[in-house]
């Protein structure tokens, strides 16, 4: 970040020398200019051109890519709903990240902000607002969701869309987010503008910033001219304030006597109201009394309702352990079950192997000896070999369908074992989990 941060620093005093030297370089020809555009080839005529046009191009990329990440987050919410679309294009290790990051959204009392006392405070008091939803796990969703570029074209679409609404509703409600992204984006534009411009642009503006001080110090002269015109209108203004003086003094006498007959209404009100004021003492201590007894008995219900609770809580927690522990054991079982079968299979395997390896050798050695015999014997070997060849191939081909058959049998009791596992162990999630839900419930 230093050295992106020094890079873009840097950049507009390095673009405007690379404006300068591009405007003077107007009067060259078709071919020097074309070698001019492709800053990537090793005869650039200046390598101030080329630093120039790497600095804006990092600037917007950097630009580009923060649009993206806020595009991003604003369909952030959108894109929750859509598992379908996330679950086609995430991985399944992602997918189960963005699922478990939800839940812990969705549900605050899961989230890690019950780490600082006065969100526990809040949440107890029945405040479930955004700030103690929050979590440092919707950066790591963001990052997911970035990293997968094929959710680009559905997040440039849902923000099509939003915008168009927006167009339709801007009269009647404001959209704070997306106008933040409407100003990011005309920012970016305005600085693609900026780095583009060229010396002669900014000598421009600096002319016409001169033109507006010379006219600025004219107005000043002006401001100074009715500033003495104001000064002499304020000596007349204090004169009439001193005559309203007067008027005032006067007026205030006659306020003095009417606070006299204020001040005796004031004290009869004041006694009325400290008579009515005993009275609701009374009335308050007798009701106060009332609540006092009320409080006792509220509070007995509550501690006996918290001992049943922690009773239950008690024997939920002993049973999902039990449960814990039995799943375990049958896991261990499986693995070693498991490993038994697969070093079987891997010895028939071996034995298959072996058997067809003879075999292959056997047919090459009659294959060797037919063509030495076929020869000598070949009207009394032919019918001989024929019938040879018949049970060779027979036997070949019973034996490997004995040996296929015995593998294929380990196979598919190995697949029913695993069926009846996995069934078992689905049957035990979901007995685990209504037991969690009964227990949540009871709390």
């Amino acid at each position: 970040m230093d050295a992106l941060s020094s890079g873009t620093l840097q950049s507009p005093s390095t673009f405007s020398e690379c404006s300068k030297t591009g405007s003077s370089k107007s009067g060259t020809s078709a071919t020097e200019k074309e070698r001019d555009i492709d800053l990537t080839k090793d005869n650039v005529s200046s390598p101030i051109d080329l630093e120039c046009h790497i600095q804006a191009e990092r600037i917007t990329k950097i630009l580009d890519e923060a649009i993206y990440k806020t595009k991003l987050a604003l369909c952030l919410p959108n894109l929750v709903q859509e598992y379908r679309t996330l679950s086609s294009v995430l991985s399944r290790q992602h997918m189960d990240d963005l699922v478990f990051i939800f839940e812990q959204y969705d549900n605050p009392l899961f989230s890690t902000s019950l780490l600082n006392m006065a969100a526990m405070e809040d949440m107890k008091a029945g405040d479930v607002s955004l700030k103690n939803r929050l979590n440092p796990e919707l950066g790591h969703l963001l990052y997911i969701m970035n990293s997968y570029p094929a959710l680009k074209l559905k997040v440039e679409e849902m923000i099509q869309e939003m915008k168009a609404d927006y167009e339709t509703t801007r009269e009647i409600k404001s959209n704070n987010s997306l106008e933040y992204l409407l100003t990011f984006e005309h920012f970016r534009d305005l600085m693609v503008t900026q780095m583009n411009r060229t010396a002669a642009e900014e000598l421009a503006d600096k002319i016409s910033t001169r033109k507006l001080e010379a006219s600025n110090e004219k107005l000043l002269g002006k401001i100074k001219e009715y500033s003495t015109s104001l000064k002499e209108e304020g000596d007349r203004f204090e004169e009439t304030l001193a005559l309203k003086a007067d008027i005032i003094a006067k007026l205030e006498h006659e306020l003095t006597l009417l606070n006299h007959d204020a001040t005796i209404k004031l004290k009869k009100k004041i006694l009325d109201s400290d008579r009515q004021m005993v009275l609701a003492s009374r009335a308050h201590a007798v009701k106060n009394e009332m609540l006092k007894e009320e409080e006792l008995e509220v509070r007995e219900g509550y501690e006996s309702l918290l001992r049943m609770h922690l009773t239950d809580e008690k024997n939920q927690r002993a049973r999902r352990f039990k449960v814990e522990t039995q799943l375990l054991s049958w896991l261990q079982k499986y693995d070693l079950e498991m490993g038994d079968k697969q070093v079987e299979l891997d010895e028939f395997t071996e034995k298959y192997e072996d058997e067809v390896k003879k075999c292959e050798d056997l047919e090459a050695k009659l294959a060797e000896q037919d063509k030495d015999y076929i020869p000598l014997m070949a009207e009394r070997e032919e019918e001989y070999h024929r019938e040879m060849t018949e049970k060779m191939t027979k036997f070949l081909m019973e034996h490997a369908a004995r040996v296929i058959q015995n593998a294929w049998r380990e196979v598919l009791a190995n697949r029913a074992e695993k069926k009846r596992l996995r069934k078992l162990q689905k049957k035990m999630q979901t007995a685990a989990a209504a037991a969690e839900k009964k227990g949540g419930g009871k709390k």
